[in-house]
């Protein structure tokens, strides 16, 4: 007779040697998982491992094409060979290793040099690897290269500098709620960014003007993502009117919805106020603000102008042309500009060529007599240029040079440079214009219907 069994059948008791087999499967399991990750690192990324001491263990081929250097001069080269020279010497050098041999770990764009001097911008993350002792025993560093990126960034930020400088800028919510303001807009109407900041556009205008359905508008096509460009009469904090040539660009984020308004303005109140004072007659101001109306439609490339300055020649008025060079400008890069500038000048027919070189450090003979020849060269195709943004450095370094400059014409900023274009092109038309209508237009009253 076979027996029962009662209650719940246990397993047996796991061995010593049934743990540790389970014990060395996880950590087979573990060391593939490590290993294939490893793997994909190394397929995708530029790595390099370091002692404490900052020479280099190892890495992998994408760092070596990354350097330019072969795995054999890099091996035992230390860290600082890679670094700007004076970077390595510094104690801010010095503290960034003390650091990672304390354990610490940092992430962030790095710049690095090549062996052939190419100067790189890496995305990169230096990590301490710590033994069974808790000290570190070697630095991994895992990279990618943004240079491309990066450059972009310097060249974009370089132009928002010269614009910054050379224009007044201001900044609004989509309501109209200002935001910030730069220190030239700020000393056009005679305020501190305290007083405005947080206050409405609406501040600046005549009360009747703010109140107008006219003025509600504005804001909605703004809102609605439309740029608006012309002249217009705003309030100073002194109470007197001030006249800026400006324009309002919307600024759309991924989703195309409007999430500021960008206003830029050059204070042109003399001009104006000049104008104003030989006017005789309402027939004169209709046609002033007739002529004011079309001639804003000319005035819309403006705002494309200053949103899109990565395209090298740039129609910014109407006859008038710019080119921004920022950063290193080597004979290489000014024979493009003088082919491109041409070009643009055939196909514009241009009267003013504006070559502004704030956002240059240096220029040496071949560059500064080439910039002459682009001068001369756009003389012959009946276009004057003007080159703005000559720095101290850069003049005294063409006159020590010995540089013939000839009729070359120049100005300090590009706000001087934008101004002595516009004076140009407006005598050229006067001149070329029936003398009637000429005598009609000196006039006028230049404002915009806009606000």
């Amino acid at each position: 007779m076979r027996r029962r069994l009662v209650g719940p059948i246990r397993p047996p008791k796991r061995t010593y040697f049934s743990k540790f087999m389970s014990s060395a499967r996880i950590e087979e399991s573990n060391d593939a998982h490590t290993a294939a990750l490893v793997r994909a690192i190394n397929a995708s990324q530029a790595t390099v491992e370091f002692d404490p001491q900052g020479r280099i263990i190892t890495c992998n081929d994408k760092f070596t094409r990354l350097m330019g250097y072969s795995r054999e001069e890099l091996l035992n080269q230390r860290h600082s060979s890679l670094v700007d020279g004076n970077f390595a010497k510094s104690s801010d050098y010095q503290k960034f290793w003390d650091s990672l041999r304390s354990g610490q770990s940092f992430t962030g764009e790095f710049e690095r040099f090549t062996k052939d001097g190419k100067r790189l911008w890496l995305f990169a993350n230096y990590t301490s690897v710590l033994g069974a002792d808790g000290k570190v025993q070697r630095v991994i560093k895992i990279a990618s290269d943004i240079t491309a990126a990066k450059e972009t960034s310097i060249a974009n930020s370089g132009i928002r500098d010269a614009i910054e400088r050379s224009m007044g800028v201001i900044e609004f919510a989509p309501d109209g709620t200002i935001q910030r303001a730069n220190d030239s807009f700020l000393a056009i109407l005679g305020y501190t960014e305290a007083q405005i900041k947080g206050a409405h556009h609406k501040m600046f205008l005549k009360a009747e003007e703010a109140q107008s359905v006219a003025y509600q508008t504005f804001w909605k096509r703004l809102a609605a993502g439309e740029v608006i460009s012309g002249q217009f009469e705003r309030i100073g904090n002194n109470g007197q009117a001030v006249w800026l040539e400006a324009t309002y660009n919307p600024i759309l984020n991924l989703n195309k919805e409007v999430v500021r308004v960008i206003k830029l303005a050059i204070n042109v109140t003399d001009k104006v106020l000049n104008s104003l004072k030989v006017a005789e007659n309402a027939k004169q101001l209709e046609a002033a603000l007739q002529h004011a109306i079309e001639s804003d439609n000319k005035r819309q490339d403006l705002d494309r102008t200053l949103m899109e300055m990565s395209t090298p020649v740039t129609p910014i008025w109407d006859e008038i042309l710019l080119l921004p060079l920022v950063g290193v400008v080597d004979s290489t890069r000014t024979d493009d500009v003088m082919r491109k500038s041409l070009a643009k000048i055939n196909e514009s027919e241009a009267r003013i060529f504006i070559l502004d070189i704030s956002g240059v450090p240096m220029v040496d003979t071949a560059v500064a007599n080439q910039l002459i020849k682009i001068t001369k060269a756009t003389r012959l195709m009946g276009c004057e240029t003007i080159i703005s943004g000559l720095s101290p450095s850069i003049a005294q370094t063409m006159v020590d040079l010995g540089v013939e400059v000839g009729q070359i014409r120049t100005t300090a900023t590009l706000r001087d440079a934008l101004k002595a274009g516009l004076r140009s092109v407006s005598a050229a038309n006067r001149q070329w214009s029936d003398p009637g209508i000429a005598a009609t237009r000196s006039e006028q009253n230049p404002g915009s219907n806009d606000f």
